[in-house]
């Protein structure tokens, strides 16, 4: 019994250490469901290094991405001065501190 489980051991070790690609290597076409078979970031195609480029870039994104919860209410986690770093304008700023006030005022009406 043991030399059998052994065996089926050593057998599952040799397959799983096999040289197989999991994914077939076929150009991306843009169909969404073939969006696992790309592996880095070298065979991504021309449209979707725009998309990242974009979403990277938009200041929108990028502020709208620090505003937290905490402590029971939101907080705009962006000083303004990292604002100007980030290359975000200050009406930018301040637009989206006033999202956060009427977020808040929301979060206590309910």
């Amino acid at each position: 019994m043991k030399k059998i489980i052994q065996t089926l051991m050593f057998i599952i070790l040799i397959a799983s250490c096999a040289d197989n690609d999991i994914l077939p290597d076929k150009p991306f076409n843009g169909n969404a469901a073939e969006v696992d078979s790309i592996r880095t970031v070298g065979e991504l195609p021309e449209d979707s290094l725009n998309i990242k480029y974009m979403m990277q870039t938009n200041s929108d994104l990028i502020i709208s991405d620090r505003i937290i919860y905490k402590n029971s209410i939101y907080v705009l986690d962006l000083s303004l001065e990292e604002a100007k770093q980030l290359s975000i304008s200050d009406d930018m700023y301040q637009k989206y501190v006033e999202i956060v006030s009427n977020m808040n005022k929301d979060n206590k009406e309910h």
